[in-house]
């Protein structure tokens, strides 16, 4: 098998990498033992990067867990052990992990242990834009923001070396921007990796119980005492003091490379002082104080909530009270920041007129073409549009009005027109235990819950069981695409294979839920279409507690793979012009972008059409037929 270039142990050899990709090299080279987490956009190639490296370092061990409470503890626990740990999650991934993560900081570390949590500004790929270093700032966490993709590799690094000198959990902070950019990075040397750790018994370190937790709560805060220290002298805070300027800008992780650019583009770095900070909690009192004391005004940069700004402003009353501290004045507290916006901030503080970017620039000397909206769709012949039109239609035969309590996940997209078949999404599981609350509440109407198979070994099971201890009237849902498919196809229980493609035992989940107590179970292929609906249905109409409907039919692309593979043929479906009367009811009802409307006449694409059949059924002329071209 060929090693890829992140694997390879070739110091000084450089490698396009992305930010994500650069975090697991670094974990590589500080030598990693554990690593666990559990996919989530952006923070997904973490893990991904060092199960290919593992094929090449069998000492290191990489698991996709059940969710990431489960990672964070497998992680913790391998620090405990005295090896070096890597737990990694995306943002609102940590708040499952959040009851471990706090206690856990009361103990610290032991081998070094990294919580790697990749924030989504802007939502791109999250139902939130939660800024995890207050999270952090809860827990007595110290936190590290790499500012690209070399540094994060770097940054992986010192955080292991910092995390076992100090006994403590550390951090480090990425976004979605830089997870999944690009730089090249130069790689260093792979230290031999722990074969095995031992736990030392030290049980009133280990074991919460109040009188232990009273103490080791005082050595924590001890331990963050040394921490702040510390940070007055992290190599990777810069700070650069013009003696004839009395303005200052600062700023943090990604947004110091927009900053930095910007400066150097613009010939302002001898008007301004700049402090970039990579220690975001605990920010290094006396080094902003020290940048700080001889501005009269200072533009604190950074992402999402005034975190930073804040402490500026408490520590400019002890160095400097008159200090004009400027940020979310001038910036926004919501969605990414870009070099755009930065240098209009920077502009806007310095009082110049803003000189535009090369790159925005050329947009505005374009003809402007206003583009239709595209929303995100589900797949061509994706089983869970099936399932959401067996739901409209069996709403119709019913004559009622569903409610739709939704998870987080491909489904979700289930939202958008002409599907509009769900109506909330919170957070993974919270589609059952809301789905409850609408059946206790007085609501007469058939109430479903619907998630993923993935989702629901994440979080769906306790909500299960709440449940049938409840005696609730919900029709729970599971779209079964056999992946975790909206993170890109990571196994899960379900699945019967792990990361690292080995086989393990292929948990049912009708099995689980007939064990919770479960009477009405239904196994349904969404594209037999009448089967559904009629379960469907009969679901509808059981009483006797909860129902269960197990939608199971395997992804779109997923199946495609396995059909090329086989070398077995894809055979599309296509429109006879002559029976179509052009009604559109293919397209305003199930909504595939395999359907292209040309004009007044709708053709299916032979190269997006995956033959699932669905909209055969629903063609009132019978004008959908499979290609002759088989």
């Amino acid at each position: 098998m060929i090693r890829p270039m992140f694997a390879q142990d070739s110091p000084g050899a450089r490698v396009i990498m992305l930010g994500n990709e650069a975090i697991a090299r670094g974990a590589l080279e500080a030598g990693v033992r554990v690593a666990a987490g559990y996919p989530g956009t952006p923070a997904t190639e973490i893990i991904e990067t060092l199960a290919a490296i593992s094929e090449f370092y069998p000492d290191m061990y990489v698991e996709w867990s059940i969710n990431e409470k489960v990672g964070f503890e497998t992680a913790f626990a391998g620090s405990m052990c005295g090896v070096r740990s890597i737990a990694c999650m995306k943002h609102v991934g940590l708040n499952v992990a959040l009851d471990s993560f706090v206690t856990a900081c009361y103990a610290g570390a032991r081998g070094g242990f990294v919580l790697v949590s990749t924030d989504d500004p802007d939502c791109h790929s999250s139902q939130n834009e939660q800024d995890n270093r207050q999270l952090a700032k809860l827990a007595f966490c110290p936190v590290l923001e790499p500012a690209n993709a070399n540094e994060a590799k770097e940054m992986a690094k010192f955080a292991f070396e910092f995390s076992e000198q100090y006994k403590s959990l550390v951090m480090l902070r990425t976004t979605t921007r830089l997870s999944h950019s690009q730089q090249d990075v130069t790689l260093g040397e792979t230290p031999p990796i722990k074969k095995a750790g031992k736990f030392d018994h030290n049980k009133s370190r280990w074991t919460f119980l109040p009188v232990n937790a009273r103490i080791q709560r005082k050595i924590m805060l001890e331990r963050m005492e040394k921490i702040k220290e510390a940070t007055e002298l992290n190599p990777f805070n810069k700070m650069i003091l013009n003696e004839n300027s009395r303005t200052g800008i600062l700023a943090a992780g990604l947004s110091h490379t927009y900053v930095s650019e910007y400066l150097e583009k613009n010939d302002l770095r001898k008007e301004v002082s700049y402090l970039k900070l990579a220690t975001t909690f605990p920010p290094p009192r006396k080094l902003i104080g020290e940048f700080v004391s001889h501005l009269d005004r200072v533009l604190v940069v950074e992402e999402l909530e005034p975190f930073i700004e804040e402490y500026v402003n408490i520590y400019a009353k002890e160095f400097n009270p008159a200090l004009e501290v400027i940020g979310k004045k001038l910036l926004p507290q919501y969605g990414e920041l870009s070099p755009e916006i930065v240098a209009e901030a920077i502009n806007n503080f310095l009082d110049k007129k803003w000189r535009t970017p090369i790159r925005e620039q050329e947009i505005q000397n374009q003809q402007e073409v206003k583009a239709p909206l595209r929303p995100p769709v589900l797949c061509p012949g994706c089983p869970h549009r099936a399932f959401f039109y067996a739901l409209k239609l069996a709403e119709k035969r019913g004559k009622t009005k569903f409610i739709y309590s939704s998870d987080i996940g491909c489904y979700t997209l289930g939202f958008y027109p002409p599907l509009e078949t769900i109506e909330t999404c919170l957070c993974m599981g919270a589609s059952i235990g809301m789905a409850n609350g609408f059946s206790k509440a007085g609501e007469d109407s058939p109430v479903f819950a619907i998630l993923g198979d993935s989702t629901f070994f994440h979080a769906g099971i306790p909500a299960l069981i709440n449940l049938v201890y409840n005696n609730s009237k919900v029709i729970v849902v599971i779209l079964d695409n056999g992946t975790t498919a909206m993170t890109g196809h990571q196994p899960h229980p379900g699945t019967g294979f792990r990361i690292d493609g080995l086989p393990s035992p292929k948990i049912q989940m009708e099995k689980i839920a007939e064990g919770c107590g479960v009477k009405y179970i239904r196994v349904t292929d969404p594209y037999d279409l009448k089967n559904t609906i009629d379960t469907i249905l009969e679901a509808v109409s059981f009483k006797d507690g909860p129902a269960l409907i197990i939608s199971r039919q395997d992804c779109t692309l997923v199946s495609q793979r396995k059909k090329r593979k086989a070398n077995e043929n894809i055979v599309p479906y296509e429109i006879d012009k002559d029976k179509c009367t052009k009604c559109r009811l293919c397209v305003s009802t199930l909504g595939c972008p395999a359907f292209l409307v040309e004009g007044d006449e709708v053709k299916i694409s032979s190269n997006l059409c995956f033959g699932c059949a669905i909209c055969q059924d629903l063609c009132p002329e019978g004008a959908i037929q499979k290609s002759e071209a088989e």
